[in-house]
């Protein structure tokens, strides 16, 4: 049974629940590119973020750190991702992601679609060339061509329409039940429904959601 395409000519929509400085997402990342590549024509790919890191915002203990660079040598070893192993050496870094994906629904906003180069230059920014993904004069530079000055940015960051749409997106994503990123879920009119939570490869994602959209 061929599956029926909405009003936008897709047969339903892919979301993908990530963070972005969740290095599992950035693992996955080109597996999750692959698949959209495969199924643009067929699916509409939404971008959501679940704030991952969004509690503390004390600096991490050197446990911490160890610990997040022990992870990191997992993912790169599991998926081939690049990864610097350090982190970012500003003195206020704080391991906090909320400013990032808040600059992500910037870039949604001002460039009228899914910030996926934005997303991906943000974190290649954090965990290659490990930079602070909480200096507003770094996140004005990944926030693609907007055509805001900095200092429009800047408002727009701290403004409450902006705070709000974020965190709405986190609670969203909540609702939905997400217990691991990125986390997949796959709408074809009757909600989101869970396809995968953690690394997965392009090579399962395909047919596991092409078998979906045919016989649902």
């Amino acid at each position: 049974m061929r599956s029926h395409r909405n009003a936008e000519g897709y047969e339903g929509k892919l979301l993908f629940m990530t963070d972005p400085i969740c290095s599992w997402c950035w693992g996955t990342l080109p597996e999750f590119m692959t698949v959209k590549e495969a199924l643009g024509e067929r699916l509409s790919f939404e971008l959501k973020c679940a704030g991952l890191q969004i509690g503390s915002m004390k600096p991490l203990t050197p446990s911490h750190t160890n610990d997040l660079v022990k992870l990191w040598r997992n993912v790169a070893e599991t998926t081939g991702q690049e990864f610097a192993f350090t982190l970012p050496a500003d003195k206020n870094f704080i391991y906090h992601s909320e400013l990032a994906c808040r600059t992500l629904q910037i870039a949604r906003r001002e460039l009228g679609r899914e910030p996926w180069q934005e997303f991906h230059d943000m974190q290649r920014a954090f965990y290659v060339d490990a930079q602070n993904l909480g200096d507003l004069e770094v996140l004005y530079q990944l926030s693609g061509d907007t055509g805001l000055t900095q200092d429009q940015f800047e408002d727009a960051i701290q403004s409450e329409q902006v705070t709000h749409q974020t965190r709405k997106e986190f609670d969203w994503c909540r609702v939905q039940g997400t217990q691991a990123l990125p986390t997949l879920f796959l709408d074809v009119g009757e909600g989101p429904k869970l396809v995968c939570g953690g690394y997965a490869t392009a090579d399962f994602l395909i047919p596991e959601i092409s078998s979906r959209l045919t016989t649902h």
